[in-house]
């Protein structure tokens, strides 16, 4: 009995015959559950790329987890070795870090100050893999070496070579001038350019020369620097080893814990805030495609009336009538989802081409203009639009499908 159901379903779907208006709505509600699920997906696409470039090219240059506490570099040495084996952690660098002025020949701007290992740092650092000139292997120790970003060095009007002069207040001394900060000229070696803020707000010099530039013992570390596979794993991965750094604290001075939360967090909430906004108001255009496809099953059931009473009278119960309905209008859902995974899919692998061609340069990407906009496609996420979709579809299809079969045949019947 369920194949009669199938059967007379895709009949009436294949009919070429009935109402000009019905065909109208039907092709209708297909083409607005085809151009959400398309739409949904490039902008899903376009979101997803642009936050998978946020993440490297800004948090591949800030710590992911930063541990604090004052230590000599044997001292870090148990702790690394036991963080090292935590899930998700993929590198443990250490690094002195500090706020810190850097002054020019035109200019002085302040900036974070990473004092880092270079061979711990090659393999693991973004930075080390977007070096316009340069490479983090010229920062050693005692020759007070300086990598900067390249906006930051357009801003500070140096180039290679260039002497710039780096200043810390944090361990200033009292003189009969005045309060003096702890100060040292740096050679500018390298320029990175990640594309982000990142390239004017972070500089790099040897973990030593930034111990001495803090007056303190060059083999003197001052934090525990985790790289993580996802940086979005960092609460995750700080749950897992605050127990080992707790254990590690109780024989020396407490140590801090620190995610990359406390400075990007809320711009990544913001884009994950617009993402999802994004997703609701587009997932309103297939809801007006279920609505639709109420509106043409009401339309053909009130068609079919007198077939449902024939059916009726032949033997086929209220809930195979009802079948025959939910079939036809998950169908028609299916084919516009189909439809629009295919088109969706279409747009976003040719959307920088499509792009080009109309010559729209409104929405180049800021980041980087010539490398197009973004795109990153998350199979999990197009499956759950795909569901998502289809069991809208099939919820739109309950009431009039059960309407249909409450038809009274006798009252369809009874003018025919």
């Amino acid at each position: 009995m369920q194949s009669i159901s199938f059967y007379i379903a895709m009949r009436y779907a294949r009919a070429r015959q009935g109402s000009r208006f019905l065909n109208f709505i039907t092709i209708f509600s297909m083409a607005g559950v085809a151009l959400g699920v398309a739409a949904l997906i490039v902008v899903l696409s376009v979101m997803n790329g642009f936050e998978q470039q946020l993440k490297q090219r800004i948090l591949g240059a800030v710590p992911h987890l930063l541990i604090e506490n004052k230590q000599n570099e044997q001292q870090w040495q148990p702790l690394i070795a036991k963080l090292e084996q935590v899930e998700h952690v993929t590198a443990v660098t250490m690094v002195n870090m500090s706020s810190a002025i850097i002054q020019g020949p035109s200019q002085v701007k302040a900036v974070s100050l990473q004092g880092i290992d270079p061979e711990q740092e090659s393999n693991a650092s973004m930075v080390a893999k977007h070096m316009i000139t340069g490479d983090l292997s010229l920062l050693q120790s005692g020759q007070y070496s300086i990598i900067i970003g390249r906006a930051l060095a357009r801003e500070l009007g140096v180039y290679i070579g260039a002497k710039v002069r780096v200043l810390s207040a944090r361990r200033s001394v009292y003189t009969p001038l005045g309060r003096m900060p702890s100060q040292r000229k740096f050679t500018v070696v390298g320029i990175f350019e990640l594309g982000s803020e990142i390239d004017s707000k972070v500089a790099l010099i040897h973990r030593g020369d930034a111990a001495r530039l803090l007056r303190e013992n060059s083999h003197s570390v001052e934090s525990l620097r985790l790289y993580l596979d996802d940086a979005f794993n960092a609460s995750k991965v700080a749950q897992n080893i605050l127990p080992i750094v707790e254990n590690y604290s109780e024989r020396e001075e407490q140590a801090k814990l620190i995610s990359w939360r406390h400075t990007y967090g809320e711009l990544f909430a913001a884009v994950t805030m617009e993402k999802n906004m994004m997703w609701l108001m587009l997932s309103l255009i297939i809801a007006v495609a279920a609505f639709n496809i109420v509106s043409a099953l009401v339309i053909l059931v009130t068609e079919k009336q007198t077939d449902i009473a024939i059916f009726s009278t032949l033997g086929l119960t209220r809930r195979r009538i009802a079948h025959i309905f939910i079939v036809q209008g998950v169908f028609n859902g299916l084919l516009g989802t189909v439809i629009g995974l295919f088109l969706g899919l279409g747009m976003v692998y040719f959307l920088n081409d499509i792009l080009s061609l109309l010559g729209v340069k409104a929405l180049a990407n800021p980041v980087d203009p010539s490398a197009g906009l973004p795109i990153l496609i998350k199979p999990i996420q197009i499956s759950y639009l795909v569901v998502a979709t289809l069991v809208v579809t099939f919820l739109a299809t309950l009431y009039p499908s059960f309407k249909a079969g409450n038809v009274n045949p006798a009252e369809a019947l009874k003018h025919d």
